[in-house]
């Protein structure tokens, strides 16, 4: 079942926005606070701890801009808070304190609680602060001293995220030799898809152009046995009609020579033939004509169900 809330929710109002919500508007004789057609809503908006270099903007509704430093939580968060230059940050967020605001409350940036985020650090702990697995072992809060961090980053969260590109969309590791701190770049960067942030199920992607290699190479081999077994049929129906027409020259009555077949060769060989005949020639027919449709319909470019994508490509 669907989770649902209330599309009005004045549970964290403070008694003054609560008195100020029900009055009416002599002149415009108007519900003062309501928010229709982009008027002024009265709603919970939490306050927040400041420290002396952050410059805020925010309006009414919950929605902020931080130049500050480096921090993810308290003031003595993050590299600002610990006194490192070089650790600007702007930090963009709509919705602090989530589902629940409370006017009332002094709050620190929640990473995991606010609504929707995007914070630009010069200096970070990105993964640790927004709880990615980092996509090589089991997960934990990496602080300073992971071997992630520091680092510059760009951290974006919501409930839902959407990157639009109108030409195209690249996903690019090492461009570079070093990283923002100087330090040099040792090896390409990965790029981890990490559905429910679980990294116990991490594998590599398929590359298409291998992949479509090694089918083709496999449906090779599949048409080589084919053939080699549709040559083998040939031959034993060949064996088993001589066979079944085979005789043995006996002494017949007053010892004249006669020619008689072996009956229980002869319908063994009769069997086989028939059984072939009905089910592994049209078999091995049917077979050839499906592995040709597989092929074409899988692995060349104009068939209905063709492997690769003609818009997604990895390295």
């Amino acid at each position: 079942m669907p989770c649902k809330k209330q599309a009005v929710d004045t549970s964290g109002l403070s008694r003054a926005q609560v008195k100020q919500l029900g009055r009416l508007d002599q002149r415009t004789q108007k519900l003062v606070g309501q928010g229709i057609n982009g008027e002024l809503r009265i709603e919970a908006v939490p306050g927040f701890i400041q420290t002396e270099s952050e410059v805020p903007l925010n309006n009414k509704n919950n929605a902020w801009i931080i130049l500050g430093r480096d921090r993810n939580a308290s003031i003595a968060s993050g590299y600002g808070g610990r006194g490192d230059t070089q650790a600007g940050s702007v930090d963009i967020v709509v919705g602090r304190m989530g589902a629940k605001p409370v006017t009332d409350a002094n709050i620190d940036p929640d990473f995991k609680v606010d609504s929707a985020r995007i914070y630009i650090s010069q200096k970070s702990d990105i993964y640790g602060y927004f709880k990615v697995n980092d996509g090589r072992k089991s997960f934990e809060i990496v602080g300073p001293e992971s071997d992630q961090a520091p680092a510059s980053g760009i951290g974006i969260k919501a409930d839902q995220v959407a990157i639009i590109g109108r030409s195209g969309i690249k996903f690019v590791t090492t461009t570079d030799g070093v990283n923002s701190q100087g330090c040099p770049i040792k090896s390409i960067g990965n790029i981890d898809f990490l559905a429910g942030n679980n990294a116990d199920k991490l594998e590599p992607l398929v590359k298409g152009k291998q992949l479509k290699y090694c089918l083709d190479r496999i449906m090779q081999q599949i048409a080589e046995t084919t053939d080699t077994l549709n040559k083998f049929l040939l031959t034993q129906m060949a064996l088993n009609a001589s066979l079944a027409t085979h005789t043995h020259q006996c002494v017949g009555p007053w010892g004249a020579p006669l020619a008689l077949p072996s009956f229980e060769v002869m319908a063994a060989a009769a069997g086989a033939a028939m059984a072939q005949a009905q089910d592994v020639a049209p078999a091995n027919v049917i077979n050839i004509v499906n592995k040709a449709g597989l092929r074409f319909n899988c692995l060349n470019e104009m068939g209905k169900r063709y492997i690769l994508s003609r818009n997604v490509n990895t390295t």
